[in-house]
């Protein structure tokens, strides 16, 4: 009986894997985007999504190896950097920047003594609290990043590895506050711990309409960090100590 169940919960998991690896990758068709879309939307108001989410984790990142390994990474490639740098610099504090569904924290709760996580919009934050209330070296702020990012500075009693993944530069269609990421990479930058930083969604720094390029980046960190080097690898900005 053990073994016919343990074959049950594989093919069901086997099943919703294929049916979220469905949903993204014919959602955008004319058959089925306009349903499914509506569907999406549903689903955002209940407590499933971030199930659904988490499931669509696995068939993402096949999927993405099936493509090639386009610009856009899955979000299981970014658990696997967050984790390898967390462990690369011995960094025991992970501050995230954007935390939408939690899933960053879900994955990282077991790999970090403390996380912090600042989300701008209060029905996510207030989600976030509750998923995470049991934890209590998980700390969910609510607020803008800019705002809230030196009371979480004045927190660390350590270097500490910074995720920052708050749509820096427009989200959802909607144009982001060109100030904000360049902001809190000075704070982070100057504060008294060498902290380790990684940037999601480099490839939003377009170098147009007033926003900078990833040259740009790089050559105001190089330059007034000179300490700091600073690389774009499967749209991921990596700034690290100078080795």
């Amino acid at each position: 009986m053990v073994g016919v169940d343990l074959r049950r919960r594989r093919n069901a998991w086997k099943h919703l894997s294929l049916t979220a690896l469905f949903v993204r990758t014919y959602a955008g068709s004319s058959f089925l985007g306009g349903t499914l879309r509506s569907f999406r939307r549903l689903l955002q108001r209940t407590p499933l999504y971030g199930a659904y989410k988490v499931l669509g984790h696995y068939p993402d990142y096949w999927y993405w190896l099936l493509r090639g390994r386009p610009l856009r990474s899955p979000h299981l490639l970014k658990q696997r950097v967050v984790r390898e740098y967390g462990e690369k610099f011995g960094l025991k504090t992970l501050v995230e920047t954007g935390t939408y569904y939690g899933e960053m924290v879900a994955a990282m709760k077991r790999r970090f003594d403390r996380i912090y996580s600042i989300e701008y919009a209060p029905a996510l934050a207030e989600r976030a609290a509750r998923k995470f209330a049991a934890h209590e070296n998980i700390r969910i702020f609510c607020g803008d990043s800019r705002v809230v990012m030196p009371e979480v500075l004045k927190l660390l009693k350590a270097p500490a590895l910074f995720w920052l993944d708050a749509g820096y530069y427009g989200w959802v269609g909607k144009r982001g506050d060109q100030q904000r990421l360049s902001a809190e990479l000075e704070m982070i930058l100057s504060h008294p711990f060498r902290h380790v930083i990684l940037l999601d969604d480099a490839r939003g720094l377009t170098g147009r309409d007033g926003i900078p390029s990833v040259g740009d980046v790089k050559a105001h960190v190089e330059s007034n960090f000179p300490q700091r080097s600073v690389e774009v690898e499967y749209d991921i900005m990596r700034i690290t100590l100078r080795e």
